[in-house]
């Protein structure tokens, strides 16, 4: 016997999202990532300068290393890690070779034994036959790479090529830079040279610093510490990695004064 439906039993619905409901939920969520994307992004660039730094650390404290098994000579800076035929952004077989930055024509291979440490992390821009293995360069200052020359300047300081660590008593270990990233563009031997000592209102970048991390760079001192340093004029800092052969439009440029490249006079070897 079939029971009779109860007729008094109200009607169940089920009520879903309505298009309008949707789109603001959407948009809520749009909103909540494009706050959240630079603080990760932020987050990214902080994390990959701490590496850098650790990387520039340890070349330093190897930098310090040799010295003791030198009789207190620098490390050559033409010399510090093999540079092959040099970096670019074709097939040059040193864009790819780590195992030619351990290896025995490398000074600093008996003290640095992962070819990592010479890549920054936020170094991204490839080669055409792979990533890049070197992205640091030693400052000439530092291991003999002007020759015996001096360069006096406009303010009285006499810049020269540090040769032995009694040449590093002025500004101090503490505030002579030894390894730093190199803007891609310009990177090609593990040497970074700079017009030191041009007089006030020549002031002019020869290589130029890198700018990974927000336009900062990782710098090195001959006390072992590393610290990121921030730019302060736009000259130093706005030209992307491009990949282009040549491509140096700073190289010579008369920049008459840049507090950037007087900070590095200021952490440069002097008398």
């Amino acid at each position: 016997m079939c029971s009779k439906p109860n007729l008094s039993a109200r009607p169940v619905c089920r009520r879903g999202f309505t298009l309008i409901e949707l789109l603001v939920v959407i948009a809520i969520i749009a909103i909540l990532a494009a706050m959240l994307l630079p603080a990760l992004a932020g987050a990214k660039r902080k994390a990959q300068g701490i590496a850098c730094l650790s990387n520039t650390k340890q070349l330093t404290l190897g930098w310090i290393m040799y010295q003791g098994d030198s009789e207190e000579k620098l490390m050559p800076c033409a010399s510090w890690v093999d540079v092959g035929d040099q970096l670019d952004f074709q097939y040059r077989t040193s864009n790819t070779n780590a195992a030619a930055l351990v290896g025995t024509n490398s000074l600093m291979s008996p003290y640095i034994k992962s070819p990592g440490v010479y890549r920054c992390p936020g170094d991204l821009k490839p080669a055409a036959n792979g990533t890049r293995v070197r992205s640091v360069s030693m400052l000439q200052s530092v291991g003999a790479g002007g020759g015996s020359g001096q360069f006096i300047n406009g303010t009285g300081r006499t810049y020269f090529s540090a040769k032995k660590t009694s040449d590093l008593s002025h500004p101090g270990p503490s505030e002579i830079a030894v390894i730093l990233d190199e803007h891609g563009d310009g990177i090609n031997d593990a040497t970074f040279a700079c017009k030191y000592g041009e007089a006030v209102g020549q002031e002019q970048w020869q290589d130029l610093p890198a700018s990974y991390h927000n336009r900062c760079t990782s710098f090195s001192f001959a006390d072992g510490h590393s610290e990121i340093h921030k730019w302060l004029d736009p000259r130093t800092y706005q030209y992307p990695v491009t990949g282009v052969a040549g491509n140096a439009p700073w190289n010579g440029m008369i920049l008459i004064t840049s507090r950037d490249y007087e900070w590095l006079m200021d952490h440069s070897p002097y008398k």
